[in-house]
């Protein structure tokens, strides 16, 4: 009965990790957006209106306030993800036990096997997280060819640098389409084009990225 109870509880944790998954991938961006404003120096924190467990809540705060939180926001929002660090955190350590007691008991419940089961299961968020990562970052290299003559037309009919990425942020598809639409809405706030183009560089780890915003920079003076 026992081994029963716990195979069953390995498996409940895979289901809720892969549950987890599907909803960070099918939810609006809101959250994508509140985690990079922590990026902005000019932000400042709002107060959370949505309804949270205290658990929740007492966790996403002790994450989101260290370097390691500040690292895990980082990857979730280039990986377009809509986790909160703690919500991460708490998928980590669901990985780690589920595959662990799946492998303990599929290994003939040798102690060995359930390390190993462990360890897999400590990799996979963050491997999940890698490839996200950089399927995104692909889309959006891919994407910069069309960004660039949408803009180079659009400058040359007469529009402004602004303009010309708002026709970007409406025109294009996603990633690159959300990108540019989250530079031109941190400038209609008063965010200077350089720092808006920085954050964006640094949300987008794109060497052709970086070359592109040193060519507007360029331009513009």
């Amino acid at each position: 009965m026992t081994n029963i109870l716990l195979i069953g509880g390995g498996v409940l944790a895979l289901v809720l990790l892969v549950i987890g998954i599907i909803v960070s991938v099918t939810s609006d961006k809101t959250s994508m957006d509140d985690r990079i404003n922590k990026y902005l120096e000019e932000d400042k924190k709002e107060e959370e209106t949505e309804t949270k467990g205290a658990l929740t809540d007492w966790v996403n705060r002790r994450v989101e306030k260290s370097s390691l939180g500040d690292r895990i926001s980082r990857d979730l929002a280039r990986a377009d993800l809509k986790f909160k660090p703690g919500e991460y955190m708490a998928l980590f350590v669901i990985a780690i036990i589920g595959v662990g007691l799946i492998a303990f008991f599929l290994g003939g419940r040798l102690l060995v096997s359930g390390l190993i089961g462990a360890v897999i299961g400590a990799f996979l968020p963050r491997m999940y997280v890698k490839n996200q990562q950089g399927k995104r970052l692909t889309h959006f290299n891919d994407q910069l060819p069309d960004m660039l003559n949408l803009m180079v037309n659009g400058l040359r009919a007469g529009f402004s640098t602004l303009q010309a990425m708002e026709a970007v942020s409406k025109e294009l598809p996603p990633p690159i389409c959300d990108e540019f639409r989250r530079v031109v809405q941190e400038m209609q706030l008063g965010i200077p084009m350089e720092k808006a183009l920085a954050n964006l560089l640094r949300r987008i780890p794109s060497q052709d990225l970086d070359f592109l915003i040193t060519a507007i920079n360029v331009q513009r003076e």
